[in-house]
């Protein structure tokens, strides 16, 4: 039978996981926080828990894209690079969407603060030493950059699918009810595509 390819009580894949979420909000929101607007003074509100994920998802969608100057220098096989270039297409199209459907609904907001600023300092740290084992010259390479560098998105995946998930419960309108339930699909079906790539060519059976 094979292996879980992210078995959740594993140190290594922890690390992984958190390393990766680190570096994928360092390059997708770090330069975006300082400027961001502070959420509405009911932090709790249902708007304004909406507000942070929306804003969340659509600073991840935006900054994931640049990745892709990091994998273009990396050695990869075919389908890799075939699933990794989907992905960073899918998330400039979900960036896109997000950006015009803000201007189309003023009760969806992707300009306020997702996290505090020490938060968002830490995981620019945490972000910054993670890129280095990513650099085209002096980083990893092979087996270990490509089951990584899945894992990141994986990871990845993983959480905005199911933060898209509590928000479809809590979003009341309906246009913007049926963009995350669509969003959710499509994150759960990138979500497989690399976790059965993972499983089948990364992980042992």
């Amino acid at each position: 039978m094979a292996k879980s390819c992210a078995p959740r009580r594993s140190t290594l894949t922890i690390l992984i996981r958190c390393a990766a979420t680190a570096l994928l909000l360092a390059v997708a929101a770090c330069s975006q926080l300082s400027d961001a607007t502070k959420p509405p003074p009911d932090k709790n509100a249902p708007r304004a828990q909406l507000s942070i994920g929306y804003s969340l998802l659509y600073q991840e969608a935006d900054g994931i894209p640049k990745l892709k100057w990091i994998l273009m220098f990396k050695d990869k096989p075919e389908e890799m690079g075939r699933v990794t270039n989907d992905l960073v297409s899918y998330y400039q199209q979900l960036a896109e969407t997000m950006r015009r459907l803000s201007k189309q609904y003023p009760g969806m907001r992707i300009d306020v603060a997702a996290m505090s600023e020490i938060e968002a300092d830490e995981r620019k740290a945490i972000g910054e030493d993670t890129a280095k084992d990513f650099a085209p010259v002096v980083g990893k390479t092979g087996i270990e950059f490509e089951r990584e560098a899945l894992l990141m998105f994986y990871n990845a995946l993983n959480e905005q699918r199911h933060l898209v998930g509590v928000m479809v419960g809590l979003e009341p309108d309906p246009g913007l009810k049926k963009f995350l339930e669509t969003t959710k699909a499509q994150l759960d079906e990138h979500y497989a595509k690399v976790g059965e790539l993972l499983n089948r060519r990364y992980f042992t059976h």
